[in-house]
């Protein structure tokens, strides 16, 4: 990093860094529960997240956009997660996550620049298969609106919090565990979590933590809403 350089700056480089390798067939695919299987994924429907970062609020770690979906929607209701959703016809996994988060969070997709994709995940219980993209954006201050009905309310999360280890758990869900951050304003588990303790990991932003801080999730709400037990 050059004198007077900002930190996060850096953080930006490697983003763009990890897109080109994923390119390159360089970048080790996620593993376990929602590992990407080409023949189980062909029988899935097709979505699109935003790994939506932007320099820091407070700070000198970038800030990255999750939101808080609502509990009446049909999939994953109540759950923190990475804007973005399904493809329509004829769109890209880029044009449909740049989209999805226009709509969610009222951000324009001119102000976003894509630094490129990760491979594809899967998320079994749903039956979809999500393309993550990963964008950039100096217009956080457009992210000041919520889609009634889809999301609660939108997340800036600094990148260290999602570090720190005292954030950290496992997550048991019917016996199988995902990754787990316990932020001020939920827990991040399933899939959300997955993607991002993995992406963490390819940046080498990541840091140890006891993975025997576990918590169980419940229902809730008439059965549609997971919570954790706390």
């Amino acid at each position: 990093m050059e004198a007077g350089e900002d930190p996060w700056k850096v953080r930006r480089a490697s983003l763009l860094e990890l897109g080109a390798r994923t390119a390159a067939g360089s970048v080790a695919p996620l593993r376990g529960l929602n590992a990407y299987d080409a023949g189980l994924a062909q029988g899935f429907r097709r979505a699109a997240v935003l790994l939506l970062f932007t320099p820091p609020a407070d700070g000198s770690e970038p800030d990255l956009f999750l939101v808080q979906r609502s509990r009446e929607l049909r999939h994953h209701p109540g759950e923190i997660a990475l804007p973005g959703g399904r493809l329509e016809a004829g769109e890209s996994a880029v044009d449909a996550a740049l989209r999805e988060t226009h709509e969610e969070i009222g951000l324009d997709p001119a102000h976003v620049d894509v630094l490129g994709e990760l491979g594809p995940v899967l998320v079994p219980v749903t039956r979809f298969v999500v393309a993550p993209v990963l964008g950039w954006t100096d217009h956080a201050h457009e992210a000041a609106h919520v889609e009634p009905g889809e999301v609660l309310h939108t997340i800036r999360v600094s990148v260290g919090a999602l570090t720190d280890p005292g954030a950290r758990r496992t997550v048991n869900i019917f016996g199988r565990r995902t990754a787990g951050f316990l932020l001020p304003d939920g827990l991040v588990w399933g899939m959300t979590a997955n993607l991002l303790d993995h992406v963490l990991a390819e940046l080498g932003w990541a840091r140890e933590w006891d993975t025997t801080r576990e918590v169980t999730m419940r229902r809730e709400d008439g059965g549609r809403v997971w919570v954790p037990e706390l």
